[in-house]
């Protein structure tokens, strides 16, 4: 997997990066539409135990944590994060999550559309507002949006080897 960097990325890129995912995910998910094999594919476990649906599943999890966590930054004076929000290693999702790969991908849509939305509203000073990360330090709202990307790239890139790797199978 290739890093993303995205020190130089301003705002509004963040932005645009998080409204290309649903399309993004689809593309990989849903290549042909009612296609019951890519449902089957998108559900079988892959090494770690997760499949293509749990892997997008969580990443829209993660991102409703990392919205939280932004609007917690603007409203608050240094609130207390989660560490979920910037470590893959504290995210557990222990429920089930939606059941077809087209709920994945709505609850994901949702998502990235009201991160991006969220987004939008913050201006100037407020993206170096902070809150600190449970046993880690300070984070900036700029800094949660930066990881809400990184989590799109990270899983897009997970759920595309998956499906690569099971197809080969």
């Amino acid at each position: 997997m290739t890093a993303l960097d995205l020190s130089h990325a301003s705002p509004a890129d963040l932005v645009v990066a998080l409204r290309s995912y649903p399309r993004r995910f689809r593309a990989a998910l849903a290549p042909i539409a009612d296609d019951e094999q890519i449902e089957e594919l998108a559900h079988r476990l892959g090494p770690d135990g997760r499949s293509a649906v749990d892997i997008a599943s969580g990443t829209t999890r993660t991102w409703v944590l990392q919205r939280e966590a932004l609007r917690q930054i603007l409203v608050g004076d240094q609130p207390l994060l989660h560490p979920a929000i910037a470590d893959p290693t504290a995210r557990d999702w222990s429920l089930p999550g939606p059941e077809s790969v087209a709920e994945v991908l709505d609850l994901l849509t949702d998502e990235a559309d009201q991160f991006a939305e969220a987004l939008e509203h913050v201006s100037g000073a407020e993206w170096e507002r902070s809150g600190t990360v449970a046993g880690d330090g300070a984070i900036t709202a700029l800094q949660v949006a930066k990881e809400a990307v990184g989590t799109g790239h990270d899983d897009l890139a997970a759920v595309q080897a998956l499906l690569a790797a099971l197809r080969v199978r």
